[in-house]
């Protein structure tokens, strides 16, 4: 009877612990393949980055941007030289090869010198350094700031992540009110980055 008695116990104690789990936390749904933004199931696919130079983790939604969004949203040629965004162009992910290989404390000092421009050129906005991602050669160096716009705030990221034969520097851009959320799964998206040089990537 005290056997049954237990089960029923543990049995009660799992459904109420299924029932608060919280259906947002990243790491869980990273694992089964999708991430949550704004109620809405977004599938996750590991693809090529920089003509393959590496690989990430992003969701199946982020396309290459097409070219009228290229001519709204980087009307100046010197554009990231990789974009791929939503259909709107609200949520925009850009990355560039940086040739030149880096040495110790690098990666750190190009991204508080690229700070230190931001602040100049937007002395009204607020600068929000992150904690660095990852460890070692995989380590990814980054920071956000709010940027005026017509129709809304937008948050706009940059990131500095070394690789074989140099460095990506990406930029990440959403609105303002969705930057809260998006800035946590870029967290989680950005260590999934891979360096593939010199590999076979299918």
């Amino acid at each position: 009877m005290g056997t049954i008695y237990a089960e029923k116990i543990i049995q009660i104690r799992r459904s109420v612990e299924e029932k608060e789990e919280n259906p947002y936390e990243i790491e869980k749904t990273m694992e089964r393949g999708y991430i949550l933004v704004k109620y809405e199931k977004l599938e996750l696919e590991e693809r090529k980055i920089l003509d393959g130079s590496g690989v990430m983790l992003l969701p199946k939604a982020l396309q290459p941007m097409t070219e009228e969004l290229v001519q709204v949203k980087y009307p100046d040629p010197d554009r990231p030289d990789w974009l791929v965004s939503d259909e709107t162009g609200e949520v925009v992910l850009g990355m560039s090869m940086m040739e030149g290989e880096l040495e110790e404390g690098d990666l750190e000092e190009i991204s508080e010198m690229v700070q230190r421009q931001v602040k100049q050129m937007y002395p009204a906005s607020q600068v929000e350094t992150e904690p660095v991602i990852g460890e070692g050669e995989e380590r990814v160096c980054w920071f956000s700031w709010d940027i005026p716009v017509v129709d809304e705030d937008c948050c706009h990221v940059l990131f500095f992540r070394g690789i074989k034969g140099g460095m990506i520097m990406g930029s990440f851009d959403c609105s303002r009110d969705g930057k809260k959320q998006w800035k946590e799964i870029l967290r989680k998206l950005l260590a999934t980055i891979k360096d593939c040089q010199g590999e076979v990537v299918e």
